[in-house]
């Protein structure tokens, strides 16, 4: 995908990170990140079209964003971008505000 296809931007992180389905966890690390999705750096990547569920700590001193139905759109290497397709409202509007807070910070 090219980077001027996105429809939002991008942030770039370093924040840790667990995803898994069917109950299983893997650790990864979110190295950008908007509302709407990120990419990750993970030792044990999961297939396109796969479907995680992902817990982001925004290393704000508050509780991990949970990420209930996350999209595999894309693997390079150790890497993936995930999509955001269901997220709760409160998380949601807690996720918007961390992005508008890395959005802010020259």
């Amino acid at each position: 995908m090219k980077p001027d296809a996105r429809k939002v931007r991008r942030f770039a992180v370093q924040l840790p990170a667990a995803f898994g389905d069917n109950g299983k966890k893997e650790g990864g690390t979110v190295l950008n990140l908007s509302a709407q999705g990120c990419a990750m750096m993970a030792d044990q990547i999961p297939a396109v079209s796969t479907y995680v569920s992902l817990q982001v700590d925004l290393s704000n001193g508050t509780t991990p964003v949970d990420v209930e139905l996350a999209a595999v759109r894309w693997i390079s290497g150790h890497r993936c971008g995930l999509e955001f397709i269901r997220i709760s409202p409160e998380t949601l509007s807690r996720l918007r505000s961390f992005v508008a807070l890395l959005e802010n910070t020259p």
